[in-house]
């Protein structure tokens, strides 16, 4: 069932965080509102879940957690979990684990301490790093301090600093001495020396700045049947069109067309809403009540020309005589409104007629147009419009789709080592690349190798690393 969040104020915190964690609720503000709202009594919760999160939950959220107890500021019930994070190696010292360890004042110097002598010095680094920065004066912090400044002399110079403790000056003066001009040391004098009789004020976090006031699903890790679900029963329509433009590139089960169907021709619904469904509908074609349906509302003059295109799509690319492809394509292609779903049926008809058309529509002022523009030069090697392409590697709003596309269409001969050197020159051009854009570069181009029958380079590279890695393991 579907939690909206209109109904978060009403649901209880435990199942909030359990579909949270399952990816079905983006955790946004609204999210984080509703649950600080219930003041301390939401911690005990939030701490339940953050030490022993379900066997159903997919996506980590111990820094959410820890942030939302930080902001209800419940003294002490958030400790133990910060306690128990520490002793799994949790890294990353946030400004919400050191509010809920001063919360606790002097019973959360006491306990990290302890842990502190629990465990070797090696993995002892983060929560002296933490008892450091708590900004309490305790002659036992001083002491670690001290001890990480013979365990690990930079570590510990710089631990003295983040301590501020004028004592720790003396103990930097010796080894300085000793050792000569260091960096490390000399900057942590200075800071001690500027901390000397300065108040030591705790500073004030807005522990909700990084949180989108809106966020939808995490649809990366929902299964098929619950993006449907969210497709056509979540009430923020932003929510409908991110789960529909995801169903448009899977192969859906037969099981999905009839609410999908009962989503396009659904008048309660937005136009853009029921488009997408139609858009959606395509992997499903099949499906005779699916070709019905579109056939039925392509060919009505009286809908709306976007339901008109949508509906286009669901039934390409075959099915349909080609001239009566290309009466309607251009017929909608002269309408603004349905333009995007236009171009789109450009590349979706396999029309040869179309392959050199895209660059036209690369400058038109609708972004959505100018994306399936992008997409069809690339589907179809559109030749006359890779220089174009080139000049949106860097544009933000088109440049995942750009590369894409420009690696599919720059000409060249198609052989491993030119393969090779087309990737590093797309390297080049687009400013370098990241882990997705290098993925989708390799996958481009192995496509061209195997259009031409030849074995992928890219992709099989990474599998023989996996394989090769895997081996080294057992060995």
């Amino acid at each position: 069932m579907l939690i909206q969040p209109s109904h978060y104020g009403a649901t209880p915190v435990r199942e909030l965080l359990e579909q949270a964690g399952m990816g079905r609720i983006g955790f946004d503000r609204r999210l984080a509102r509703a649950i600080i709202a219930r003041g301390p009594e939401a911690v005990e919760a939030l701490v339940a879940y953050g030490m022993e999160p379900p066997e159903s939950a997919r996506l980590e959220m111990d820094a959410d957690i820890l942030n939302l107890v930080a902001a209800i500021g419940a003294p002490g019930k958030g400790l133990d979990l910060v306690l128990g994070l520490l002793k799994q190696g949790h890294s990353e010292i946030s400004e919400s684990i050191l509010k809920i360890v001063r919360d606790a004042g002097a019973a959360g110097v006491d306990s990290l301490v302890a842990l502190y002598r629990e465990l070797e010095e090696e993995a002892g680094g983060e929560v002296a790093f933490l008892l450091a920065g708590l900004g309490r004066r305790d002659e036992r912090i001083l002491a670690i301090c001290l001890e990480r400044l013979e365990f690990d002399m930079e570590d510990g110079a710089m631990l003295l600093g983040l301590y501020g403790d004028p004592a720790g000056i003396e103990p930097l003066m010796k080894l300085s001495a000793e050792l000569g001009k260091n960096r490390e040391i000399d900057f942590a004098i200075e800071q001690l020396r500027a901390a000397a009789g300065a108040p030591v004020e705790e500073p004030r976090v807005d522990f909700l700045e990084e949180y989108d006031e809106e966020r939808g699903p995490e649809f990366e890790v929902l299964d098929d049947d619950e993006i449907v679900e969210f497709a056509t029963g979540h009430e923020d329509e932003a929510v409908r069109l991110a789960a529909l433009d995801v169903l448009e590139d899977l192969e859906l089960p037969q099981t999905a067309a009839a609410p999908l169907l009962d989503l396009a021709r659904n008048t309660d619904a937005t136009l853009a809403v029921r488009a997408a469904a139609y858009r959606a509908l395509a992997r499903l074609n099949q499906i005779e009540q699916v070709r019905a349906q579109a056939e039925a509302v392509m060919g009505d003059t009286g809908q709306a020309a976007a339901l008109r295109a949508a509906s286009l799509i669901t039934l390409l690319p075959d099915g349909l005589p080609a001239k009566r492809v290309r009466e309607l394509i251009e017929e909608l292609l002269g309408n603004q409104e349905s333009r995007p779903d236009a171009v789109q049926a450009m590349w979706r008809s396999r029309e040869a007629s179309y392959a050199n058309r895209f660059g036209t529509f690369l400058e038109d002022p609708d972004l959505a147009v100018r994306r399936q523009a992008v997409r069809g030069a690339g589907v179809c090697g559109d030749v006359t419009a890779v220089g174009k392409l080139r000049g949106l590697l860097m544009d933000e709003d088109l440049r995942k789709d750009a590369i894409f596309a420009y690696a599919l269409a720059v000409p060249t001969d198609v052989s491993p080592s030119r393969m090779r050197s087309l990737y590093s020159r797309i390297e080049k051009e687009a400013g370098g690349l990241n882990h997705d854009e290098a993925m989708s570069v390799g996958i481009a181009l192995d496509m061209r190798l195997e259009s031409e029958g030849k074995e992928p380079i890219f992709l099989a590279s990474e599998e023989e690393e996996d394989e090769d890695e895997l081996e080294g393991r057992a060995l």
